[in-house]
């Protein structure tokens, strides 16, 4: 069953054009008006009386703190009126501010008698109090107890609220839809630093391969420099070598033979260049 909570002052947080809108919003034929106020405007809470009396539904009303003066009319529109534990209701009579001379205070006063005989009715027709005008003048509280002697009340059935349960609902859905949230946060930060860890696995590897590279580069360099410098000293050698070669051919050309007399016999025939400087030249012993 659908519930429409009137909590606060008729005429401001309560009003006509709220009860009508909650009415046109919902296609169930049973309503439950929930009422907790110190009442308000007449013409507020009347407009509301009567929009709920000529919905068509089944009207239950129930007090969940007070029903007092403008709040009680409106809390008989109920065709099944409850009120829940230490809940009081009351009625007195209807006043108002004016202003101008003894005339206009005077008609101000008529008004309010007309209003009030217009409440007398209302209480008559939809309560058992047997004195309503006398109550009303001198504005009566009544008990949860009381009210139900009185007729103010119809029923004692216990009563749950269905918003309770829907609040409830919403509160875990809330958490389900929080919790969700946070696991997916997690799964966002895991996947997140699965990322940066495979980035740094990835540099990591990089880093090695271009360690590994750097040392094959230098050890390839080393070995080039030592090939290099075996090939210098074999050029060097070769070129040693060639020069003593060519020196060698250079002695070779200036060999000139020459007969060396001596006391006994001759000497053969011996290369110049070869013989020691007092030998190369000619003389005789």
């Amino acid at each position: 069953m659908p519930e429409l909570f009137l909590n606060g002052t008729v005429g401001y947080e309560i009003t006509a054009d709220r009860v009508r809108n909650f009415l046109a919003s919902e296609n169930s034929k049973e309503i439950t008006v929930v009422i907790n106020s110190g009442g308000g405007l007449v013409t507020e809470g009347l407009e509301i009386y009567n929009t709920l009396r000529s919905s068509g539904r089944t009207i239950t009303t129930v007090i969940s703190g007070i029903a007092a003066s403008m709040a009680s009319i409106i809390f008989l529109a109920g065709d099944e009126r409850i009120a829940m534990d230490g809940t009081l209701f009351m009625i007195h009579k209807p006043s108002g501010i004016s202003w101008g001379d003894a005339d206009d205070f005077r008609k101000e006063a008529e008004i309010l008698d007309k209003m009030q005989g217009g409440f007398q009715d209302i209480y008559k027709d939809r309560t058992n109090i047997a004195d309503v005008e006398s109550e009303i003048n001198e504005g009566t509280w009544y008990t949860v107890a009381e009210m139900k002697d009185k007729g103010i009340t119809n029923s004692e059935r216990k009563i749950t609220f269905k918003i309770v349960d829907e609040i409830n609902n919403d509160i875990s859905e809330v958490e389900d839809e929080e919790e969700m949230a946070r696991i997916d946060d997690l799964k966002a930060e895991l996947e997140e630093q699965k990322k940066i860890n495979a980035k740094l696995a990835g540099e990591a590897e990089e880093a090695k391969l271009e360690a590994e590279i750097a040392q094959l580069k230098a050890t390839n360099a080393a070995m080039n420099k030592e090939e290099t410098i075996e090939e210098e000293k074999t050029e060097t050698v070769e070129d040693d070598q060639k020069e003593i070669v060519e020196e060698l051919a250079q002695v070779a050309a200036q060999k000139k033979p020459e007969v060396i007399e001596t006391k006994n016999t001759v000497a053969e025939t011996t290369m110049k260049n070869e013989l020691p400087a007092f030998m190369q030249a000619s003389s005789k012993y």
